[in-house]
């Protein structure tokens, strides 16, 4: 069989052989990172996934598989878009996400682990942002008046040069920053860098009286000194790296526009896009 010549024939052809095709704009993952992931997949599941001793092989090849669940999450795509790009149906797309997703959060561990132990060496940032998801029955507090939008607030924490370092479990939108950092376990994690002799962590006036080192207040009735709005300009700038790593996590716009699965999935479905983001960040290694 003669292979394609064409852009999109080849990129079909690498699908149908099983092998990672160039698709960062798909799947966040530059080409080399993409066929990292599938090989540690593949580690997990070995070859039955092709070639299973009984029954049927899936319909996708492993390859193939990865691209199309990273797909659905980088863009949020429904499953039964996805099933229509890569030729399948929707459940088999909706069983890929409950097969790949734990191993794809197993597989990025590695990486996850560094970041997060090498940010507790040094000073650290966090701020929050709300994922949209729209009114649920059965979940109450969802409305975030600061943001207008039905959500899940998302604690972030990042270093000093805006990578991820952790990611809090999502807490209900209506609740304050300052109270989402305790409920999302991110308080407990990160506490030493919130006590007199830690390495510090930085965060914006929402996290009054919850730990983190937050910019001076201007008294009533008064005005800062100029040594302290010094002091809060160098803190706006440092902290400022928070967003840009909360920007990283919301390119998987599954967190952005608007998180249509299960309510029961979102933490999994937040720690598996969390595993992706450190692991594109910092693969093949650390610095």
């Amino acid at each position: 069989m003669r292979r394609p010549g064409s852009d999109r024939s080849i990129f079909m052809w690498k699908m149908i052989e099983g092998q990672p095709p160039q698709c960062e704009g798909m799947t966040g993952l530059a080409a080399g990172q993409l066929t990292e992931l599938v090989t540690r997949i593949r580690e997990v599941v070995g070859p039955e996934w092709e070639e299973p001793p009984t029954g049927r092989p899936h319909t996708l090849p492993l390859s193939t598989a990865v691209v199309a669940v990273l797909f659905g999450l980088r863009h949020n795509m429904p499953d039964h878009v996805v099933a229509e790009v890569f030729g399948c149906s929707q459940p088999t797309i909706t069983r890929y996400h409950q097969t790949l997703g734990p191993i794809i959060r197993w597989v990025t561990w590695p990486e996850r682990q560094e970041q997060y132990e090498r940010a507790q060496r040094n000073a650290a940032l966090v701020d929050g942002f709300v994922a949209p998801v729209g009114e649920r029955e059965g979940f109450a507090s969802l409305f975030s008046g600061k943001k207008h939008v039905s959500g899940q607030n998302v604690q972030v924490v990042a270093d000093l040069q805006g990578r991820v370092a952790d990611v809090g479990d999502p807490v209900p939108g209506a609740r304050h920053d300052s109270v989402a950092f305790s409920l999302s376990g991110i308080a407990d994690r990160w506490a030493g860098h919130c006590r007199p002799d830690g390495p510090g962590m930085l965060a914006d006036g929402g996290y009054q009286g919850a730990g983190p080192s937050i910019p001076y207040r201007k008294p009533p009735r008064g005005e800062l000194s100029d040594v302290r709005k010094a002091c809060n300009h160098s803190h706006n700038r440092l902290r400022a790296a928070v967003e840009r790593a909360i920007a990283h996590v919301k390119n998987w716009k599954i967190l952005k526009t608007g998180y249509h699965r299960s309510m029961n999935d979102l933490p999994d479905v937040l720690r598996t896009v969390t595993g992706l983001e450190i692991f594109r960040a910092w693969y093949p290694g650390f610095e």
